[in-house]
């Protein structure tokens, strides 16, 4: 019985954990990476995200990976293409004080916005 309590608990802990917040459709405004420290940084267009306690316009992660790579490649190109795009926050502020990027969708543009 204990057993499956504590599965039960550890279940739950993993669950409040992974949970993320996610946005409108936004907007980039500006994205940027400083080499030394691998972080790089977007804007959106409007409204603040993440956590109370580090919510902002702005969203940061790490380009010190393949995906963290990827990242900065597909959404340096919705900026610059005018797509928007959905962004997952995770529910922890970054230690650099701003949310941090969980996941992203870049969206296909309307068909009357043409290209």
């Amino acid at each position: 019985m204990k057993f499956k309590t504590l599965i039960c608990v550890a279940l739950s802990a993993f669950c409040t954990v992974a949970q993320a917040e996610v946005s409108a459709p936004q907007w980039i405004t500006q994205i940027g990476c400083d080499q030394q420290s691998q972080q790089c940084v977007f804007s959106l267009g409007a409204e603040k995200v993440g956590p109370a306690e580090c919510a902002s316009n702005k969203i940061s992660w790490s380009s010190d990976t393949t995906q963290g790579k990827l990242a900065v490649a597909l959404l340096s190109s919705a900026m610059m293409t005018r797509h928007q795009v959905v962004v997952a926050i995770d529910s922890v502020c970054g230690e650099n004080g701003l949310p941090q990027l969980k996941s992203y969708e870049v969206l296909a543009k309307a068909l009357h916005e043409g290209a």
